[in-house]
């Protein structure tokens, strides 16, 4: 599985600001992707493969990028501005994904975190059309999409879900 780290505009783009969001992924993914605008040293000390996006990308072109290299599977990807992902809560929702298309974790307030979860790359050709369409949010492409969400209890056996999901709204521009 591809794992992709979405760093959106105002993310802190540093070796200290990615070691995190790659270490949650590094066990569930073969490779990992850095998605965004970013020029830094850190993109070659993380070994990881790198998409540059223009600035003010919207967060669904940063999935986009990541669907297109996802070869038949899900794509997990991880927030740049989650301080601190979960490797055990991204276990959990790859052992429930089944045949859902996204798995997305849920907050008290019946939100989703679009920018923790796993997408399915049955997912592209209907993110390009949205894209296509001038849409550039995530939770667009969740509307037409079968998902599974992780319910705040099931997130809650990981730890503080405020830590664990990151700010109360998903980024809107990369």
């Amino acid at each position: 599985m591809l794992g992709a780290v979405i760093v959106a505009q105002g993310d802190k783009a540093s070796l200290t600001g990615l070691q995190r969001p790659i270490a949650a992924l590094t066990e569930e993914c073969e490779r990992i992707l850095i998605v965004g605008e970013m020029e830094s040293p850190a993109l070659r000390i993380t070994g990881a493969e790198h998409r540059s996006l223009p600035r003010g990308a919207s967060e669904l072109s940063g999935l986009t990028a990541a669907l297109r290299l996802a070869d038949g599977d899900h794509v997990a990807i991880v927030s740049a501005g989650i301080e601190r992902p979960s490797a055990e809560l991204l276990r959990y929702m790859c052992r429930v994904r089944g045949s859902f298309e996204a798995v997305i974790p849920e907050r008290d307030d019946g939100t989703v975190q679009p920018l923790l979860g796993l997408y399915h790359c049955a997912l592209l050709r209907r993110a390009e059309g949205l894209l296509a369409a001038g849409e550039g949010r995530i939770g667009a492409l969740l509307e037409l999409a079968s998902v599974r969400r992780i319910t705040p209890e099931e997130v809650a056996k990981f730890g503080d879900p405020d830590r664990l999901l990151g700010t109360a709204g998903p980024h809107s521009v990369m």
